[in-house]
């Protein structure tokens, strides 16, 4: 377990207190001189007097390693829940509940990561930045590292902007955040959620994953990303795959290159065609023996989305044997009343009632007394998650 202490770093521009986790020393940021003129082009900086102080936390070093996370040298998977008040354009609102799941994530779901949704509009609202949005984020991963939690900070514009792909203000949203963590390596980086690239903009799948890694038709592509925070900070990053996230199928023709990265998957049940172990297989899975794969985001409960399949009782415990067969990592969504808990109480996880069928039709985010995967999750967590070493 990971030792908490307070430290007050003295910056070039004035004082700022963080926490620090651990004996050894963080490594410190690469120089923003290898900034490629690509993003220098696609975004402005940030003026060093209008920039944010760095937090400074001492830690574990987060890299990857074949088809491995790798925490200080020895296998890492993470394990835990997705954490999305602040993805909300009235986020103001959701920093006590947001704080309150984080702890609950520690305590009760034992977790050893949390993932953090942050929206690129909130923060960059205000010119150079909306400070108090800021705060409410620097706030978030202070209460996550107390319960000695990775976090994972993922760029989420579903509930502001909408935007389908990466674009300049994404590529602004990094240079910014990037620096601020970069000797934090606790703190990984989701570069954007669940990229829903579609056929309008390329008529076949090589031209969509050129798109998804290269940039096009407007977008910045995720290698653009990857550089933009490798020029700013060492931290561990996740790149989504294609159609929400749900495939990584063109990986093999489209790695990303840079040292440290790893690839997300969303794999809920959108239908029988991505609901089999076959589908698993084809769509990430047989990619796990190359590649570094979590599953950063994935539920299943009684609701009218597509998402909600019939068969779950029986189709959810295939799918996590299969993650723990392929050493996959797990970050459920989310502890929200109907999903993975009943009610507003984040101890009380769902579950499937024996005798009684599960209905795909209780309502958009799920019935509060629903049936759900919160019983079968939280069992998972407490047989297969590892603390921060």
């Amino acid at each position: 377990m990971l030792v908490v202490a307070m430290l007050a770093v003295v910056t070039g521009v004035g004082l700022y207190v963080a926490s620090t986790q651990g004996p050894r020393s963080a490594t410190p940021p690469a120089s923003s001189s290898t900034t490629t003129s690509a993003s220098s082009s696609l975004t402005p900086s940030i003026s060093p007097s209008a920039a944010p102080r760095p937090v400074v936390v001492q830690g574990p070093t987060f890299t990857t390693s074949g088809n491995q996370i790798l925490a200080d040298g020895a296998p890492f998977v993470p394990y835990g829940v997705t954490v999305f008040g602040l993805a909300y354009p009235n986020w103001q609102d959701h920093v006590d509940s947001d704080e309150q799941q984080i702890d609950v994530t520690a305590s009760t779901w034992h977790g050893n990561t949390v993932r953090v949704q942050v929206a690129p509009s909130n923060l960059l609202d205000q010119a150079p930045y909306d400070a108090a949005y800021l705060t409410a984020v620097e706030s978030e991963v202070a209460a996550a590292q107390a319960d000695h939690l990775v976090v994972i900070l993922t760029a989420q514009d579903e509930r502001t902007t909408k935007i389908p792909m990466p674009t300049k203000s994404t590529a602004a949203f990094w240079r910014l955040m990037a620096p601020i963590y970069a000797h934090d390596p606790d703190v990984w980086f989701d570069l954007f959620n669940e990229p829903r690239l579609g056929a309008s903009a390329a008529g076949d799948s090589a031209g969509l994953w050129n798109i998804w890694r290269n940039g096009g038709s407007g977008y910045v592509g995720m290698q653009h990303l990857v550089k933009t925070v490798r020029a700013r900070a060492p931290n561990l990053v996740l790149v989504e795959g294609l159609d929400k996230a749900e495939t990584l199928a063109g990986l093999p023709t489209h790695p990303i290159e840079g040292a440290s990265v790893a690839y997300a998957v969303h794999p809920y049940f959108s239908g029988p065609e991505l609901s089999s172990p076959t589908a698993w297989g084809e769509n990430w899975g047989n990619l796990s023996g190359q590649f570094p794969i979590v599953a950063d985001e994935w539920g299943e409960y009684e609701s009218q989305m597509a998402s909600c399949q019939q068969n779950a009782p029986t189709l959810v415990p295939q799918f996590l044997a299969y993650l723990a067969d392929h050493n996959i990592g797990l970050i459920a969504w989310a502890l929200k009343p109907g999903v993975l808990v009943v009610g507003h109480d984040l101890a009380d996880p769902t579950q499937f009632s024996p005798g009684e069928p599960f209905v795909c039709a209780a309502g958009d985010v799920g019935s509060q007394n629903g049936q759900g995967v919160g019983a079968d999750v939280l069992a998972y967590f407490a047989a297969h998650s590892r603390s921060i070493p």
